[in-house]
């Protein structure tokens, strides 16, 4: 059996980065996202998004890696605009991991081949955005050395906006270190 493979994404993968996407909300966002959306709409807003994303990237140098199992199940994804804010740098702009493998290092291995992939002439921070109340992923990003900084308030989704903060890592280096 093989172990976690990581690759790079595909457009053909669009349908299966939503359906984990939806999948990840419907476990993190419960009680903070109105649960008519995360029961009957997320799958379709995630789908339209994907579907346009990976066939028209919004960045050229835009990317994802995908974190698939022994069985070819796409169990994770990250998705990175190189380069978003002239300040805060490149953006991760999705990191989910399904919610039953949540804890097992998917996630730091996928902030890991996001260096990576920048490679060592990256200079630029990293961040990400998460939700104020979605607490898990605010442990994870503390634990992985990430700063919390400009609170903010998301687009709307879901039919609401929620208070969100930016997770910085200035040098994004350091995530390599954790093991």
């Amino acid at each position: 059996m093989r172990a976690l493979v990581l690759r790079a994404m595909r457009a053909d993968d669009a349908d299966a980065v939503a359906d984990l996407h939806a999948i990840s909300w419907r476990s993190a966002y419960r009680g903070i996202v109105p649960d008519d959306f995360l029961d009957h709409d997320v799958f379709a807003d995630r789908q339209a998004v994907w579907r346009e994303r990976l066939r028209t990237s919004p960045v050229p140098s835009a990317f994802g890696i995908v974190a698939e199992d022994a069985a070819d199940q796409m169990i994770g994804f990250a998705y990175v605009l190189p380069g978003h804010d002239p300040v805060c740098g490149t953006l991760v702009d999705n990191l989910h991991v399904h919610p039953d493998l949540k804890g097992g290092g998917i996630g730091r291995q996928l902030l890991q081949a996001v260096v990576h992939e920048l490679g060592p002439a990256h200079t630029q921070p990293l961040h990400l955005w998460v939700l104020d109340q979605n607490e898990p992923a605010k442990r994870f990003y503390a634990r992985m050395g990430a700063q919390f900084i400009d609170p903010g308030t998301t687009p709307p989704f879901g039919g609401v906006c929620l208070p969100e903060w930016r997770c910085i890592w200035r040098d994004p280096s350091v995530l390599l270190a954790h093991a």
